[in-house]
């Protein structure tokens, strides 16, 4: 089990990506909000701890390579469409102490499109590869969240 990171002191890098979805915000809420990661390629399925939306619940990630994680949800607003989990286990041991993930939805009021964008906070022990890798990672994730709302 990973040690709480809340403390922003442990923070050391970072990853900022964003995007725009060609759909409503309601929509791409829908997708994003239920933390099963459904439309993301890499996820082979998750299950839930507890209720879905619930803050405190765990969620664990099935990646299709294998790996498994144990994430937290530690924040979820619908009224201003984010939520935050934080990796708490790993069946494998992680390149990192910790990993904040932070999604946030904005509504584009001239096109009726959402601005996603999905921020995540590493501990001081990360390494250039895990920063990159999780960047290009963020991207191929946003690419399949507009394939899956326009679905």
């Amino acid at each position: 089990s990973l040690p709480s990171a809340k403390s922003y002191e442990m923070i050391s890098a970072r990853v900022h990506e964003s995007a725009v979805v060609p759909a409503p915000i309601a929509s791409v809420w829908k997708h994003v909000r239920s933390m099963t990661f459904s439309w993301w390629s890499l996820v082979e399925k998750t299950t839930c701890e507890g209720a879905v939306d619930q803050v405190g619940s765990t969620h664990t990630i099935s990646y299709k390579d294998g790996s498994k994680w144990a994430v937290r949800l530690s924040e979820l607003s619908d009224i201003d469409t984010f939520l935050t989990y934080e990796v708490v286990s790993s069946e494998d041991p992680l390149p990192v102490t910790s990993a904040i993930h932070t999604i946030r939805l904005r509504r584009i009021t001239s096109n009726n499109t959402t601005f996603v964008e999905w921020t995540t906070d590493f501990s001081a022990d990360v390494t250039t590869a895990v920063t990159e890798d999780s960047r290009h990672k963020k991207l191929e994730a946003f690419a399949d969240l507009a394939k899956a709302v326009q679905a």
